[in-house]
């Protein structure tokens, strides 16, 4: 079973490969990784601004019997995707998740057991669509270990199509 300890050692370990990313130049740094898909800079942008919006919106409010109300995917994902264009260099974006995604593990390594399994109310919702489980912050950090690793399968893949060592 996975467990609250092997979940916050996940999140933290995406540090330690995001960190790997430094030895890729800039042109495939900012080269969508396919047609009509981000950039590995897009991507990690996403990441940065999705860790500091649960951050600071939606980890204080995670509590037994809550009804929490998260934004729209869409905006914050432009928003991120812009940043990562915006002439911000690799180096910034990468340290710039480095440092959010410490803070997330940091506060998360704050919280007890009981606080991982309150249960709560997500856009109307008690039951994960995804997971069948109920809404709970174990859960909700779990499934982002999943989409970490999502985007770190395609960009290992575009990697390695162009040949380039991480």
């Amino acid at each position: 079973m996975y467990t609250i300890h092997e979940m916050i050692n996940d999140l933290d370990q995406f540090n330690v490969w995001v960190k790997s990313l430094e030895k890729v130049e800039d042109p495939f740094f900012f080269e969508p990784i396919s047609e009509g898909k981000w950039s590995i800079a897009e991507i990690i942008s996403h990441i940065t601004f999705w860790d500091e919006y649960i951050l600071e919106e939606m980890l204080p409010f995670m509590k037994q019997d809550a009804d929490i109300h998260s934004i729209e995917f869409e905006p914050l994902n432009q928003k991120a995707a812009a940043y990562a264009l915006s002439g911000v260099s690799s180096h910034d974006l990468i340290n710039r998740q480095l440092e959010m995604r410490t803070k997330v593990v940091s506060a998360l390594k704050e919280k007890t057991e009981e606080e991982f399994l309150a249960s709560f109310t997500l856009n109307g919702e008690k039951i994960d669509e995804y997971s069948g489980y109920p809404h709970s912050m174990f859960n909700y950090f779990a499934s982002f270990v999943w989409h970490d690793n999502h985007h770190k399968k395609q960009i290992e893949e575009f990697l390695k199509r162009k040949n380039v060592e991480v």
